[in-house]
């Protein structure tokens, strides 16, 4: 996806065919759910013009299958690793969204060195400032956290210790492990709640990784080709 994406004017004329639109979108989605979480952002951000496209869409979509195209041999691999652990990345955009403002939520979790499960979706509502953005995606984060503990309960892999939960701002670390919460902050408690519960219970830890080894970082906006070659290397893609 072009970096700019996000910026385009889309007071533009309608596409024509909207059934094929949906058609090309629909299929990128079961992909990315099932293989391909490199183009988790690109086909997200399509997903939102589902109603309405319009003629700048299209080429974007096309781009995406042209991408896909040229990295068809990419494939998920997992292990061989010694010790098979669960840990994950949450990162956010925030106000990423040019015409609603609302920030986007990335989340990506390994196990066995290799990606199982991965989130790139607009939040529900409009943060007001990076640490409420960067901690609705970490609540998102702690929510897969659990279910995938306890799925791997089930299946007979035990998470004995903690997940480790990998953020890159430091504010929203010390807000979750904070005794208590100023007044600028009240209007997240409930979430700093449930995150600090996981914490104390030892099912999570927060632990700060630097933006530039942010996994989750391609999840929340488009990125130069660059930056999205290193993000497909380090999220397990090869061929």
């Amino acid at each position: 996806m072009v970096p700019g994406y996000t910026t385009i004017n889309s007071v533009s004329e309608q596409f024509s065919d909207i059934t094929l639109y949906r058609s090309l979108v629909g299929a990128l989605l079961y992909l990315l759910v099932n293989a391909r979480p490199d183009v988790s952002k690109s086909v997200g951000l399509l997903g939102r013009k589902m109603s309405n496209p319009n003629q700048s869409d299209w080429p974007a979509a096309q781009r995406v299958l042209q991408y896909l195209n040229t990295t068809k041999n990419l494939r998920l691999k997992f292990g061989p690793v010694k010790d098979w652990k669960l840990i994950g990345y949450s990162d956010s955009d925030w106000a990423g969204d040019q015409q609603t403002r609302k920030s986007t939520t990335g989340v990506v979790f390994f196990f066995g060195e290799g990606p199982i499960s991965w989130i790139s979706k607009a939040q529900a509502s409009v943060a007001l400032s990076s640490l409420e953005a960067e901690y609705n995606a970490l609540t998102i984060a702690c929510q897969e956290a659990v279910w995938i503990r306890r799925l791997l309960k089930d299946l007979g892999e035990h998470q004995a210790k903690p997940t480790t939960l990998y953020e890159d701002n430091q504010g929203c670390i010390c807000f979750a492990k904070a005794e208590r919460s100023s007044g600028r902050v009240k209007y997240i408690d409930t979430k700093g709640h449930f995150i600090k519960d996981l914490c104390d219970r030892n099912v999570i830890v927060l632990t700060y990784c630097l933006s530039s080894e942010m996994v989750a970082d391609a999840l929340t906006k488009p990125l130069g080709p660059l930056l999205h070659s290193q993000f497909v290397e380090r999220i397990g893609l090869s061929a």
